[in-house]
This record gives structure tokens, C-alpha cells and sequence, in this order.
């Protein structure tokens, strides 16, 4: 496992960005957020905890079909969830590669401040490579949740 670390100001503030987090634990919500999710449902789900009036599974187990490289491949993810202060996950493909992601949140000038540890082991790929691969995904991810959130606030304020 090679671990990484990474810092970026994410552009809602904290509640928004929990608020789009809140929609990555709904199947249908995050393939639609993250095209390259090709199909995906729910294993198992701990108990709820509300913040801001939303209700987060604490434990989730998923199983789904991710686009990589244009083929689609199996994955695992369990995730542990602590609004406001941390969304971790850890994906597991059946060749044995893994990749262990730990997001914490804190609110930074009407943004959010994101802290990421995170470790990855792909199988057939140095691990400098791997972290550049983990890099990459995340600003597409990125991208795609900005563009997401756009839409949410633009539907908020359509039904206002």
C-alpha cells in the first residue's frame, strides 16, 4: 500500500458539501453525480445519524459496477460516515487491489477545507503510478460533484 495525502478547499461550505455527500449514499443520486458508476446497490446499512436534517448511514457496504479504463469492473466499498467531520471509504476490486480513502471536513471562508489520508495498492501498477491514477480520479470526481451541486442549488432555488 502506498499512502498519499492530499488538501484542497472544496468551493460549497460545509453544510452544502454534507448535503451533496448526502446524495453519494443514494445509488441512483451518485451514478447520476459520477457517470463512470455503471450500476450499484446497497449490501448492508448500520444505523442512521441526522445532521441538518438528513440522515446518514454510519456503516455502508456497496456493490457496484465502475467504468476504469473503458471496461467495467466489480468493486466493494464500505464506507464510515460522522457528520460533519469525516466520510471515509475503502474499495476493494477482486484482483486484490484496494484503495482506502479518509476524508475529514472543517469550514474554511464559506468553504470547506478537506483533508485526505488514503492509501492504494493496484495490482500490476508501481505505486507511484497508482497514486497519480487516485490523484486524477479524485479532481474528475471533483469536477463532477461541483457540477452536481451547481444543479442542486440552481433546483433549491427553482422551488424557493
Amino acid at each position: 500500500m502506498k499512502a498519499f495525502r492530499t488538501e484542497d478547499v472544496f468551493p460549497l461550505s460545509l453544510d452544502e458539501t454534507w448535503g451533496l455527500l448526502h446524495a453519494h449514499v443514494d445509488e441512483d443520486r451518485l451514478r447520476t453525480i459520477h457517470p463512470r458508476i455503471i450500476s450499484g446497490h446497497s449490501i448492508r446499512e448500520g444505523e442512521s445519524i441526522e445532521f441538518r436534517g438528513l440522515s446518514f448511514p454510519r456503516e455502508k457496504v456497496a456493490e457496484r459496477v465502475i467504468r476504469i479504463g473503458g471496461r467495467p469492473t466489480k468493486s466493494t466499498w464500505t464506507y464510515h460516515i460522522e457528520p460533519p467531520d469525516r466520510y471515509a471509504y475503502e474499495v476493494v476490486f477482486p484482483n486484490g487491489s484496494l484503495l482506502r480513502v479518509d476524508n475529514t471536513y472543517s469550514s474554511t471562508m464559506g468553504a470547506t477545507l478537506v483533508k485526505t489520508n488514503g492509501a492504494v495498492s493496484l495490482k500490476n501498477v508501481p505505486s507511484f503510478l497508482a497514486v497519480w491514477i487516485v490523484k486524477r480520479s479524485f479532481n474528475q470526481s471533483d469536477r463532477e460533484d461541483v457540477a452536481y451541486a451547481k444543479g442542486m442549488n440552481r433546483s433549491t432555488v427553482r422551488s424557493a
